[in-house]
């Protein structure tokens, strides 16, 4: 049986076609933060089966084949991301960063792999946040961060800061899980959470934040810091890479004047929020 989905990200129109059970299952939960639409797709996915193997084909053109779900499912997602992104171009560039709504404002976690953004991020929507993106923030020539709301997802059973058995009793998220086979035939297994407050339209960027997970980092400590060093070290956190001169220039311009940027170290991210919510939104504290 054909199952069929359309959403968008932005301007851009996603279609996807699955006509393999398993396959629809994963899709089910991978894609369902987006909104939904009925418009016509700019880019169209299609995974079929034939001879026992699954492909998938990307607005018609074979591009993946395998015999496992989960496998070709982790392809599809590296593919769908990197297409979207790349479709976006040059009305939305995206930063390798995490982002929630304060107060109808977007606030972004920008950093490197293990700096803490993620984990922010879980901790702001736990604390009744709505979710704009964890790994995709494509930012506006006006400023704002549209949302990109793909599920957030563990490689492991347990985070070091969050119980599974408290996440999954939250009103606040839900759970799903996949898994597919290593290049060793291991089995891995990701957990999704889906958050169930999603922020639907772009918001102005007020805040910027790069985290910065240190294990000694103790209380959390939060720095302003000036608006050109923030943005000499944007540029290494855009998806699409260009000349350094071209990058920066172009978050210059789209980076309102207004912005506040900042430096949060630490070691607890239950501190760490509270400390950086007392300090961006104080009369809700």
């Amino acid at each position: 049986m054909m199952q069929q989905f359309r959403f968008c990200v932005g301007h851009i129109v996603v279609g996807i076609e699955s006509e393999h059970p398993d396959c629809s299952r994963d899709l089910t939960a991978i894609v369902s933060l987006y909104q939904v639409t009925n418009a016509e797709p700019d880019i169209t996915f299609s995974i079929t089966t034939h001879d026992n193997h699954i492909h998938l084909f990307i607005n018609g053109e074979h591009q993946w084949g395998g015999n496992d779900a989960g496998e070709v499912i982790a392809g599809f997602e590296v593919f769908l991301y990197t297409h979207i992104v790349e479709t976006l171009l040059p009305k939305l560039e995206s930063l390798h960063a995490a982002s929630i709504a304060i107060d109808n404002n977007a606030c972004l976690f920008a950093g490197i792999s293990d700096a803490g953004k993620s984990s922010l991020c879980t901790k702001a929507i736990l604390s009744g946040c709505k979710y704009l993106s964890d790994e995709f923030s494509p930012i506006s020539k006006q400023g704002t961060i549209t949302p990109f709301p793909r599920p957030l997802q563990w490689g492991k059973e347990e985070h070091p800061a969050f119980s599974r058995s408290d996440m999954q009793a939250s009103p606040l998220l839900k759970h799903a899980t996949f898994q597919f086979p290593d290049t060793q035939g291991k089995i891995i297994k990701t957990l999704l959470w889906l958050p169930q407050r999603v922020q639907n339209k772009p918001l102005p960027l007020k805040w910027v934040v790069f985290p910065r997970y240190q294990e000694n980092a103790q209380p959390a400590e939060l720095t302003p810091i000036r608006r050109g060093e923030a943005l000499m070290e944007l540029p290494q956190h855009l998806h699409h890479r260009q000349r350094p001169d071209i990058m920066l220039k172009m978050l210059n311009k789209r980076i309102p004047n207004d912005v506040l940027f900042y430096r949060l170290k630490f070691s607890d991210v239950h501190a760490a929020w509270d400390t950086l919510y007392q300090h961006l939104n104080p009369h809700d504290s």
